[in-house]
């Protein structure tokens, strides 16, 4: 069984790569300087390419023509200007060149065909995908994506050499140069499985570094040169001052390191600033430089709690918390960790090698997809075939081997190669055999197997099994947010997610699941059926989602007509790298629909993020209207917090411009997809009561139908309905309780309609009511009932009653009429 066995871990400052061979782990260094990091730099001098630290050299030389953190920008349709070639180069190319980059550390580096590359768990799939295009084109025919926590944590329970009997939580918290992750882990004696994951794709060390740029360094050039807004001319791609922002970015970075070991630095200044030439020594201190990133220091502590929270579990639970990532050397945010958990702070692995050495533990277990010509010692006397299949990394003292026989085989023999096991000569039945072998602990154990013809004459000879005892396991990667399609809710005349694959399931994931048309395609029309697949939270609306994988067929592409309420059948499946498959099958018109999705740019703008506030804004300004009114003041209060951070997103856009060279919009846009799912976290808990406060209603009013004498008949139905209520109302899923509202609405209509004499109470319910749409009609009717009350004949009164509802407004039926047929995603 071949593996992948090389590891890279693609870093937003520093890419490192290394490779898994007899258990060991090796961390490969540049053959230029020996070094194991290579910064994630790339430098254009004409015809020339230059990587890793030459390129930072040239930071202060030639800024413009140097491109660095363009890990932040994987997944967008960002490029960088290179006036020296004259050309655009996207990020995907740029991070290509630093794989290309690292297969040299390597002295077979052309021969390295697969490669386990590591993401943030937080990454969404657009940016995996791009990840992974980088990784084809670096050369690799095979790209296996693994998230960095798990790797992280792969690394220290392999290295630790912890004792664990029972089953404990552990917090990997991944702070690197350009992302932030924290993972929340169970581990146990034999393996390892990541339970859960908060993060940030724009919170790194970077941002400390445009920390002390903005608000340290900036002010005092501003200060020294007599000039004003420094900040944001320096970030423009039209600026003036040509490659000052990464060359400050460059002077922060190392102060940042200076400030985690000594209590001040000294950054030395010598740029030309409107044909001034301003030479100077800024000092920095450490409580300067904690002072300006402590908001983002309680960012992350902010995930950490949210982890531990919404798993139930509470500090004490936890074990430890493992620190991974270059910005962890920073003595504050260890401290504020102590301080606000409480929880054991574990340094003891080091942050900036443990993601790639954790990787190479993956590497070393993954099979790769590509065939290639085994090198394994063999004697074949005729054709045999064999398939073998084993772990390569276990906990366990023994282990599986299965192993799948074609040819004239008729024994096998098992044997150890430092002589402490020999199976013997054993008999191969149904095609195959499989074997637990027993491991020397805390050793390779390599393992020879032979394949046997009836005179005991070896068909076949294997020296390739090698299981390593005492390296764990990861139990898969998890996914790391709700799969969701769009589907249309009739009934709120809207559309709404509905999940498919939930957050934390296992990857690789596949679903096939049935639909039924809402509307009528006609063969021929402009009429379109649309499958919108979303990443985001089921719960949440359409559009504080990610569109991940979008099919949209018309009348046109039809065979044959597509009536509503007939079956579709949807067939969906997401691969362990986040690739989805989409395989639509319509049954009435015989035709099926493929598509496979590996999205890896996309749009953002600072009038789309601006478009998009406006558009819940209103929905926010009108809400707090209404609990102000109300006197609801607390959730007001949180309503008011959202529209003023909505708010201070616009601001903060009207003050940048559209071809900043900084990753602030793609903040900006983060931020506000956050900002619109608390929204909707809070309006969707203010609907969930309502709807348990119309379900408890509705409940006690059939409760009472079904307490009469005449209405025992029904009390199995009723109880049949209510039967896992409990569970439908802790689901949290308003359509949920609303399917259960209108079962039992359904049954108390039934309950009523069987006796005239019920619809006394229906008469006196709306008698009062001031709506109604014609109010002479209404009256006369009133009179009508009053009078068919007193000669108590109920069958009129029914009548009368049936006839008041016709005249009152509809307004459900006014939201259907606006829930048009061009609306509707044609699912339901």
């Amino acid at each position: 069984m071949k593996t992948i066995n090389i590891a890279i871990d693609l870093g937003t400052t520093n890419s490192l790569i290394a490779n898994y061979n007899s258990g060991a782990v090796k961390i490969y260094n540049n053959p230029l300087g020996l070094k194991q990091t290579l910064p994630s730099c790339v430098a254009f001098r004409g015809n020339r390419t230059i990587i890793g630290d030459k390129a930072l050299d040239y930071l202060e030389k030639d800024a413009e023509n140097v491109c660095m953190l363009f890990k932040r920008k994987m997944g967008t349709q960002e490029t960088y200007f290179i006036p020296s070639i004259d050309k655009e180069v996207s990020p995907i190319e740029l991070s290509s060149l630093i794989l290309k980059e690292l297969k040299n550390f390597v002295s077979d580096g052309d021969q390295l065909n697969a490669a386990v590359i590591t993401i943030p768990a937080s990454f969404d799939t657009i940016q995996s995908n791009a990840t992974k295009k980088a990784g084809y084109l670096a050369g690799f025919k095979e790209v296996v994506l693994l998230q960095e926590p798990i790797a992280a944590c792969l690394a220290f329970a392999n290295q630790s050499n912890l004792d664990i009997e029972s089953s404990k939580h552990w917090i990997v918290y991944d702070f690197g140069g350009g992302t932030f992750d924290v993972a929340l882990v169970e581990v146990n004696d034999r393996e390892l499985k990541v339970i859960d994951n908060e993060g940030d794709n724009f919170l790194g060390g970077a941002d400390f570094d445009n920390l002390i740029v903005e608000q340290i360094i900036v002010p005092q050039i501003e200060a020294k040169a007599n000039i004003t807004n420094l900040w944001k001319d320096i970030k423009s791609k039209a600026s003036k001052y040509k490659g000052l922002y990464f060359e400050l970015l460059k002077k922060a970075e190392e102060a940042k390191k200076e400030l985690s070991v000594y209590p001040e630095t000294e950054i030395e200044l010598d740029i030309d600033i409107n044909d001034f030439n301003l030479y100077n020594q800024i000092v920095i201190t450490r409580s300067q430089f904690e002072a300006v990133i402590a908001p983002k220091v309680e960012q992350t502590i902010t995930f950490i709690k949210k982890v531990i929270s919404q798993n139930q579990l509470i500090n004490s639970q936890i074990e430890r918390l493992i620190l991974i990532g270059g910005s962890t050397y920073v003595p504050l945010i260890k401290q504020r960790i102590k301080e606000e958990t409480g929880i054991l702070v574990d340094s003891s692995i080091d942050p900036t090698s443990a993601v790639v050495d954790g990787a190479a533990y993956f590497a070393g277990s993954k099979p790769t997809s590509i065939v290639v010509e085994e090198t394994i010692e063999e004697e074949e006397v005729s054709t045999v075939d064999t398939q073998i299949f084993y772990e390569q990394n276990t906990r366990d003292l023994e282990e599986l081997i299965t192993c799948k026989v074609e040819g004239a085989a008729i024994n096998y023999r098992i044997t150890r190669n430092d002589g402490g096991y020999d199976s013997g000569i054993k008999t191969v039945l149904n095609n195959g055999f499989s074997e637990f072998v027993p491991l020397l602990k805390g050793q390779l154990n390599r393992f020879k197997i032979q394949v046997l013809d009836k005179d005991l004459n070896a068909l076949k000879t294997i020296n390739t099994v090698a299981i390593n005892q005492g390296s764990y396991n990861v139990l898969g990667q998890p996914l790391p947010i709700d799969i969701c399609m769009e589907i249309d809710d009739i009934d709120a005349s809207t559309t709404r997610l509905e999940q498919i694959f939930r957050k934390g399931s296992i990857l690789p994931l596949k679903k096939k699941i049935y639909k039924t048309a809402s509307k009528s395609i006609l063969k021929g029309s402009e009429s379109n059926l649309i499958i919108n697949i979303v990443e985001g939270l089921s719960k949440g609306l359409p559009s504080s989602g990610l569109s991940i994988g979008y099919i949209e067929f018309s009348g046109k592409d039809l065979e044959d007509d597509l009536i509503k309420g007939t079956d579709i059948e949807i067939e969906l499946e997401i691969t362990e790298s986040r690739d989805l498959k989409i395989n639509v099958y319509l049954q009435s018109c015989d035709q099926e629909f493929k598509n496979v999705f590996s999205e890896s740019e996309r749009a953002i703008s600072i009038s789309k993020i601006n478009m998009e506030i406006n558009a819940v804004l209103s929905d926010v300004e009108h809400l707090i209207t209404e609990q102000v009114e109300d006197e609801n003041f607390e959730y007001s209060s949180k309503l008011e917090q959202l529209r003023v951070g909505l708010i201070e997103i616009q601001i903060e856009t009207t003050l940048l411009d559209e071809d900043d060279v900084s990753d602030q919009k793609y903040q900006l846009d983060d931020k506000k997809r956050k900002l619109i799912q608390t929204f909707d976290t809070l309006t969707r808990n203010k609907v969930i009561a309502l709807e348990i406060e119309e379900y408890n209603n509705s409940k006690e009013g059939l409760e009472w139908q079904v307490n009469k004498e005449e209405n025992e008949k029904y009390r199995p139905k009723y109880l049949k309905v209510i039967a896992n209520e409990k569970e439908v109302i802790n689901s949290g899923d308003k359509y949920l309780i609303r399917a259960k509202i209108k079962e039992l609405d359904v049954l108390h209509n039934a309950i009523v309609q069987s006796s005239d004499e019920n619809f006394i109470g229906y008469f006196f319910g709306i008698r009062y009511n001031s709506e109604f749409t014609d109010t002479k009609k209404a009256q006369k009717l009133i009179k009508q009932g009053d009078d068919a009350l007193e000669r108590q004949d109920y069958k009129s009164l029914k009548h009368v009653v049936y006839a008041l509802f016709a005249l009152l407004p509809d307004r459900e039926k006014d939201k259907q009429k606006q829930f048009k047929d061009d609306s509707k995603t044609g699912l339901r």
